[in-house]
């Protein structure tokens, strides 16, 4: 992928000291709490479901550049990881754990530790499939231009039916606007985003702020 793909509009914000202080005080700051529910979720996956508890794959981050996305195991092991998640369709692939976890997006909690390390950020762009971020139209490639993150306002938005690159609007729309504000709203909304979860298919009411998500051409 040529450097200019990721050219455009983004906000300073995205790469400045700010963000990254930011993301080290809050993970560092619910880092006991969030590493005791791990291994309260991660005992009851291994008790039931049996290994591996844990698993990493491949995603586009920042420039493209793939780095290893931690989870906690929600699929069964014959299950391909690499398969875009809105063609399980009928959940068969999906562990008794897994569905909860999925529901409730708890099998992200491990990434904790990427955005410590930095290759992710707590707020961003969702993390995309590389065989999908290789199709990216030069459009399509903006929404590389940061790390991508754990919660995003796609990721509590969007349509999780939809491939993630459909809720390009709402990345663009977040890489133009990024600051410190924004992202204490979407850390915000994504608890009772996780705690009371809404039907999958749905897009979700915005109730951040009203602003205008269609894009330039």
């Amino acid at each position: 992928m040529s450097k200019n793909a990721y050219e455009g509009r983004t906000s300073k914000y995205l790469d400045s000291r700010c963000k990254r202080c930011f993301d080290i005080a809050v993970c560092l700051l619910i880092f006991v709490p969030v590493s005791a529910v791990i291994i309260l979720i991660g005992l009851a996956t291994l008790i039931i479901e049996g290994r591996p508890v844990f698993f990493a794959h491949y995603r586009a981050g920042k420039n493209g550049r793939l780095f290893l996305m931690p989870k906690i195991r929600t699929m069964h092991t014959n299950a391909n990881p690499y398969k875009p998640s809105q063609e399980f369709e009928d959940g068969r692939f999906f562990t008794i754990t897994g569905k909860f976890l999925r529901r409730h997006r708890l099998d992200e909690l491990p990434q904790i530790f990427s955005a410590l390390t930095g290759q992710m950020s707590l707020v961003g762009p969702r993390p995309e499939l590389p065989s999908v971020a290789a199709k990216y139209t030069s459009f399509e490639k903006k929404r590389l231009a940061a790390r991508p993150g754990i919660t995003g306002l796609w990721q509590i938005m969007g349509n999780r039916k939809e491939a993630m690159h459909k809720g390009i609007k709402y990345d663009l729309y977040y890489l133009r606007k990024a600051n410190l504000l924004l992202d204490i709203k979407i850390l915000a909304m994504t608890i009772p985003f996780v705690l009371y979860p809404k039907p999958t298919g749905k897009t979700y009411e915005n109730c951040i702020y009203t602003y205008n998500v269609s894009l330039p051409k």
